[in-house]
C-alpha cells in the first residue's frame, strides 16, 4: 500500500526528481500510517498470517500427497469440483487461485465468472473446498479492504 501511494504521488506530480520523491515518501508514510492507525487497515500482518496458513496447508497436503504415493492400497480417486466464492477483486481471485494449485493434490483448472474448477486427487481433498481456510481468509482481507474504500 506504502509503495502504491508513493507511485501514485509519482505519477501525479509528472516528474521525478530527488525533491518530489523525498516529499513523496514523506507524504505517502503519513498517508499510510493515518490508513493504518484510523481505519483499522494493515494488510501485512494479514499477508504474513496468511503465508504461515499457506505453508501449513502445504505441509498437511504434502502428507496426504505422499501417503497415496507411498500406499499401494489406496486407490486414487480423482475429482473435479466447482465454487463460486463471493470474491470481488481480482488480485484475491488470484491468491486463491494460486494457493489451491500450490496445495498438492489440487490443481486450479479454471476461473470462469469467479467460478473456480479444480481437480483433487481425492474426494477428501475436495471435502469444503468452497469454505476452505483459503477462502475463509480471503475473504476476511476482502472485508478490510472494502473498508478502507
Amino acid at each position: 500500500m506504502y509503495a502504491a501511494l508513493f507511485i501514485l504521488w509519482i505519477i501525479f506530480n509528472g516528474r521525478l526528481t530527488p525533491e518530489v520523491a523525498v516529499i513523496g515518501l514523506i507524504v505517502s508514510a503519513f498517508i499510510f500510517l493515518f490508513i493504518c492507525r484510523f481505519m483499522d487497515y494493515s494488510m501485512k500482518k494479514w499477508m504474513l498470517k496468511y503465508f504461515f496458513i499457506l505453508l501449513t496447508e502445504i505441509v498437511k497436503a504434502n502428507f496426504a500427497t505422499a501417503a497415496f504415493v507411498l500406499n499401494p492400497k489406496i486407490e486414487v480417486e480423482p475429482k473435479i469440483v466447482t465454487f463460486k466464492p463471493d470474491i470481488h477483486y481480482g488480485f484475491l481471485k488470484v491468491v486463491l487461485a494460486n494457493s489451491i494449485t500450490l496445495t498438492p493434490g489440487t490443481v486450479t483448472v479454471n476461473i470462469e465468472d469467479g467460478e473456480y474448477t479444480v481437480h483433487c486427487l481425492d474426494p477428501d481433498l475436495a471435502t469444503d473446498i468452497g469454505d476452505s481456510v483459503f477462502v475463509r481468509e480471503i475473504m476476511k482481507a476482502q472485508d478490510r479492504l472494502d473498508r478502507v474504500k
